[in-house]
């Protein structure tokens, strides 16, 4: 039976869990004294819902377009059916099998914690496929955070163990798809051990909830920061209720794998290791080890690599691998070990959609000889059209399902894929990633009678003309996509810009998208423009653009030639044109508003001052010179901003957005991320009578991590209670108020 139709393989399969398949999931676990742990000890904090438990009006998701980003990780268990996920920005997964597609188990998140949708480690109870464990903290978000979240009811609602005191990591690290450095004791599942980035090992022997230094290890952080990256146990070494040996990998050049053969009190480096670094690492049924290695830690500046098999017993060390490329995973057919899948990363050969990415092996004889399947498979997109053309990349994990060794699936920087026949001779790959929202949103629009249109770094944006279905990537691929505009009063205009300090790119459609123009001429001759803001006056006779690694902004009328705006300097200021008079073009950046009587020609400033740095305002969709401004509170202006009202209700504002009134001659429902009178907490809330009363549209567990690196919010204009939020790396996430 097909993948598509039944339970689905989750990818990175560990060993252990392997193992405990092939005894099937039981409850009975037991509990032994720490000897190798010692100092400080981290304790676990509150329970945090990971989903709504009851209905209170509202449904939440993410806008469908399947993909999008790097899945670092997944996981089968020993429940059939259930299997898990992880990303580097967009937090875990499980596959949902009603509805046959991924679902997020971080919308809990709040925006002071956004850290945590980086999640560096999965580990499943090989026992209990409803226990699962997340390592989670980003560098560089929340102070460097580092959480272990503990759920044991599939995710729907998790523990929160803070063990920022002790490691840290960083889930979107050079090396995230290394693994994994969270392990269960196969033989003793109140036993966990964790490896940081920074800090070195920990253990806990109370299923996560308090953790303590593992001293007898010696590495504690090396030199590029990814630390301990992979513990594994040998569930075949238990004595006295626990596994006996257990191995690490570091993520250094030397001395990078280690194995404790007393439970973790002495480690030492395997004899015959070889100096590289670690990038998985698989047992086989007679408990042989297979490390592959890479010259560096992935997943975009490896050069080599080689797959050892080691027999620990007879202390010998064999390169099984193909010559020539860095290597991703291995995975080994439970019920025959000569059987084997092995995948490159970092490798650029031509795959049979044109594209070019990493290339698949397979052996039957244990690695003697290697067959490169790579000319021989085909590739779809699964009903995800987005992804016609793009390759299968960064590929760092890959896994066998353990009930049918026909089956595989690998992670890419894209997604996931999968196929369901690898040993035939035409295997069959298709992109299995529905459900999983990873793309970065910098930008939405949404226009009366129109699709919702997106911009998204990476991946251009998308046009979605049911938010519930795939949506199609713009033409003109200019990869990350910082802003895109579409005329008001002529919908078949619309622009975009992205690119780089090395590549101008601002491209345009006036046929509604069919096709795509590149505006090749730059603002200054011999500089290089890029990213930043475009928009439209209503009727699509100017173009405006705002770069942002310049502190000019520029016109154009025909898409050919640039000339400077007058009266408004800035970089990457935010420009919107007016929805009815295409005369008036706004701006706002550098705590300052502005307007332009002439479409974008010229600008004065308007007295009101911002209190942020940059704020995007919202337009009347049919007024002329009315907007509102997000400056503490929220303030509209009906007269081109010659005054401007405070709204009531509202406390604090991030974002604002107009969406479809409820019915016809009703105000537009204002919403607002921010906070309201009455209710202190940071959300999205919703006004249908100018500011009078307020309804919170999102609750505690569906807080998306906050607007991310967009920091907007968008209204539906077509649909009535409907509002859209950015986010660090959950796509576009939707409330939907139920009531209509």
């Amino acid at each position: 039976m097909s993948m598509k139709t039944k339970r689905i393989l989750a990818a990175a399969l560990s060993v252990t869990m392997c193992f405990s398949l092939m005894t099937g999931c039981k409850d009975d676990t037991t509990t032994s004294s720490d000897p190798a742990a010692s100092g400080d000890t981290a304790t676990s904090g509150a329970d945090i819902d990971a989903q709504q438990p009851v209905d209170t009006g509202w449904t939440y998701g993410q806008v469908a377009v399947g993909g999008g980003g790097f899945v670092t990780g997944v996981f089968s268990t020993c429940e059939e059916g259930v299997y898990y996920a992880r990303t580097d920005v967009g937090g875990a997964y499980r596959w949902d099998e009603a509805a046959q597609q991924w679902k997020s188990l971080n919308y809990w998140v709040s925006e002071e914690d956004v850290g945590l949708m980086g999640i560096s480690a999965i580990a499943v109870d090989p026992t209990n496929a409803a226990k699962v464990y997340l390592l989670a903290g980003t560098e560089y978000f929340s102070g460097g955070k580092t959480c272990l979240l503990k759920s044991e009811d599939y995710g729907e609602t998790f523990t929160v163990i803070d063990l920022t005191s002790m490691i840290k990591v960083h889930g979107n690290c050079m090396g995230r798809g290394n693994g994994e450095r969270l392990a269960i004791d196969p033989n003793n599942t109140d036993i966990l051990y964790a490896g940081g980035n920074t800090g070195g090992m920990l253990k806990s022997t109370d299923g996560g909830l308090t953790w303590n230094p593992v001293s007898s290890f010696p590495i504690r952080n090396t030199p590029n920061q990814n630390g301990i990256n992979i513990i594994m146990f040998d569930p075949d070494s238990a004595a006295d209720g626990v596994s006996q040996t257990i191995y690490a990998g570091v993520s250094q050049a030397e001395d990078s794998f280690y194995i404790s053969n007393d439970a973790g009190a002495t480690w030492s480096v395997v004899e015959g290791s070889i100096d590289a670094m670690p990038q998985r690492m698989k047992l086989d049924s007679e408990g042989n080890v297979y490390v592959v290695y890479g010259d560096k830690e992935g997943p975009w500046n490896q050069s080599s690599g080689s797959v050892y098999k080691y027999d620990i017993d007879a202390g010998t060390a064999e390169n099984i691998a193909p010559a020539g490329s860095p290597f991703g995973d291995i995975v080994i057919d439970p019920e025959n070990d000569d059987r084997m899948v092995l995948v490159t990363t970092q490798t650029w050969s031509q795959q049979p959609n044109g594209s070019y990415g990493d290339i698949f092996y397979t052996t039957t004889d244990g690695g003697k000889t290697w067959t490169n399947i790579l000319g021989n498979i085909t590739m779809t997109n699964n009903g995800m059209p987005w992804i016609d053309g793009c390759a299968i990349h960064w590929c760092s994990s890959l896994a066998m399902n353990p009930f049918d060794a026909d089956e595989i699936m690998v992670t890419s920087g894209n997604g996931i894929f999968a196929c369901d026949n690898i040993w035939d001779a035409n295997p069959e790959f298709y992109f299995n990633s529905r459900g999983i929202e990873e793309t970065v949103p910098m930008d939405i629009v949404s226009i009366k009678g129109n699709p919702l249109i997106t911009a998204a770094l990476d991946y251009d944006g998308f046009v979605h003309e049911d938010i519930f279905t795939p949506a199609i990537r713009h033409g003109d691929m200019i990869g990350s996509t910082t802003s895109i505009t579409v005329a008001a009063k002529n919908t078949d205009y619309m622009a975009k810009t992205g690119g780089s300090d090395s590549e101008q790119m601002v491209t345009y459609t006036t046929d509604g998208g069919a096709t795509w123009t590149r505006v090749r001429a730059k603002p200054v001759k011999g500089e290089t423009y890029h990213s930043g803001t475009v928009a439209f006056n209503a009727d699509g006779t100017r173009l405006i653009w705002s770069p942002s690694n310049n502190y000019y902004s520029y016109y154009t009328e025909d898409f050919e030639t640039w000339t400077q705006c007058e009266g408004i300097m800035g970089q990457n200021m935010y420009i919107i044109g007016d929805n009815v008079d295409p005369n008036t073009v706004y701006a706002c950046g550098n705590e300052k508003l502005y307007v332009s009587k002439d479409g974008g020609k010229s600008f004065e400033k308007i007295g009101m001052e911002l209190f942020l740095t940059e704020r995007r305002i919202e337009v009347s969709p049919d007024t002329a010179g009315m907007f509102y401004v997000p400056a503490i509170n929220l303030y509209v202006t009906k007269d081109y901003g010659a005054t401007f009202e405070k709204v009531p209700g509202v406390k604090s504002c991030q974002a604002v957005s107009l969406g479809k009134a409820k019915n016809d001659g009703d105000p537009y429902v204002i919403y607002v991320y921010g906070t309201v009178e009455g209710n202190d907490a940071l959300g999205l809330y919703m006004s249908e009578d100018n500011g009078a009363t307020w309804e919170r549209c999102n609750d505690d567990a569906h807080q998306f991590g906050g607007t991310g690196n967009g920091g907007l919010i968008s209204g539906d204009m077509n649909v009535y209670g409907r509002v859209y939020m950015t986010t660090v790396g959950l796509g576009i996430c939707y409330c939907d108020k139920t009531e209509k």
